[in-house]
């Protein structure tokens, strides 16, 4: 069988033709009829005046018209083809997401039956597909967050009218992320884990938990059940001293949102006392140091460490006099604002100090080490220790911010693998380095 045949051994044009398609005659017996009237004028003479061969080059013209006219007809009747079905294993619904966009909705709603039903009616009109739903009971009726995909095209506002629509209030509406798509429980056991593991601090804990929030931490210390939920403000005792004040726009927070921040808090508060057993052992000019994380209940050792630092040597750490008394050096401890690690020399007391202070995936690191310590190589351990812990906490860029004229810790920063990018302000350089990809 050869390539023109079909499986019944006919020619496929025939068989197209044996449907009404006379195209290709129409157009064979147009050149026929040109061919003859142009031939007999030829063998004739113009002179001739012949009307039967002007008659056959007309004919053939208006045969080429109705051809040509009935090729337009039937491609303008022609019906729009139907999207191609997607190829085995493709999911055609996540094809269409990524001209999507993820949502998070929040919005109060009366616990009545068909509430849930008319806010998805709402959303679909949209085009909205919901991935997850959570209910979250409150006094006078319930709080619905939903996770879903709309049309790029749909904006905030958009969304929030079919919230209303539906018969829910104080709607808001905000872009969401795709790893919040696992259920609740679930993303909070892996939160939970990294809190016990050191990958992760509490407030990027709680961020995971309940969302874009904002976190103050307060020196002045909850009195005995001072904690509570306070519309769209939680206070928590924060691990080591001081309060955690959680505050939410939009929303409020709903009592089982209060339960797991408070449960989270009281985690990092028993991880506290692993963190402090979690010692390092190194080597430096002959003397073995042990290198841990700092808490609240280091504040003598770190007090007096300050102390025996001479004043030149705080200023090229903290560009001023230092941190101004106890409350100074308490946010320097605070783990909500960061991660402090202490080099304890064989004698237990400090001997250099190393902060590592982080906003999202951007992070900073600044060094302190007793006069009497320094050009030993202190310095460097404890560089390559804050990088490390920016590695486990998922930080993706890593600074430091020195005097043009400190060329030890110069030294000591380009060891531990950070370069020198700029001098943002007049005598000061800018140093940095990639720790972790980003997060997308």
């Amino acid at each position: 069988m050869t390539p023109t045949e079909n499986s019944h051994g006919t020619d496929p044009g025939s068989a197209r033709r044996g449907k009404g398609d006379w195209t290709r005659e129409l157009v064979e017996l147009a050149a026929l009829f040109l061919a003859a009237g142009t031939a007999h004028l030829f063998v004739a003479g113009m002179q001739s005046h012949s009307g039967g061969s002007y008659a056959l080059i007309a004919l053939s013209g208006l045969i080429v018209l109705v051809v040509v006219g009935r090729r337009l007809w039937r491609h303008r009747r022609r019906p729009v083809e139907a999207p191609a079905a997607p190829a085995d294993g493709v999911d055609f619904e996540d094809v269409q997401d990524r001209s999507r966009r993820l949502w998070r909705l929040r919005a109060s709603v009366t616990d009545s039956p068909g509430r849930l039903a008319r806010l998805a009616a709402g959303l679909a009109a949209l085009g909205g597909n919901i991935r997850t739903v959570h209910v979250h009971p409150v006094a006078d009726g319930a709080v619905d967050e939903v996770l879903l995909h709309v049309p790029a095209r749909v904006t905030e506002a958009e969304l929030i009218a079919a919230v209303a629509e539906a018969g829910g209030r104080d709607a808001t509406a905000t872009r969401a992320d795709v790893r919040e798509l696992d259920d609740v429980p679930t993303r909070t056991l892996n939160l939970a884990k990294d809190l016990v593991n050191g990958r992760s601090e509490l407030v990027r804990v709680l961020r995971g938990v309940l969302g874009d929030i904002g976190v103050q931490w307060r020196e002045d210390v909850l009195a005995p059940g001072a904690e509570g939920l306070d519309g769209a403000t939680i206070r928590l005792a924060a691990p080591g001293g001081g309060t955690l004040v959680l505050e939410r726009s939009g929303s409020s927070f709903t009592p089982a949102e209060y339960a797991r921040a408070r449960a989270m808090a009281e985690l990092a508060q028993d991880c506290r006392g692993r963190m402090r057993r979690d010692t390092q052992q190194v080597s430096v000019d002959g003397a073995e140091l042990t290198l841990r994380v700092a808490d609240q209940d280091d504040l003598p050792m770190v007090a007096e460490f300050h102390e025996r630092c001479s004043a030149a040597a705080r200023y090229r750490r903290y560009f001023s006099p230092g941190p101004s008394g106890e409350k100074g050096l308490q946010r320097l401890l605070t783990p909500a604002l960061g991660r402090a690690v202490l080099a304890l020399a064989p004698t237990g007391e400090v001997v250099a100090m190393g902060n590592l202070m982080y906003d999202g995936d951007i992070g900073e690191i600044a060094l302190l080490v007793r006069d009497d310590w320094q050009r030993r190589g202190v310095g460097s351990v404890l560089a390559a220790r804050l990088v490390e812990e920016a590695g486990l906490l998922g930080i993706a860029t890593l600074s430091a911010h020195t005097h043009v004229d400190n060329t030890a810790i110069a030294r000591t920063l380009r060891k531990a693998g950070l370069k020198l990018v700029g001098a943002p302000e007049p005598g000061e350089w800018c140093w940095m380095k990639a720790t972790a990809p980003a997060v997308a």
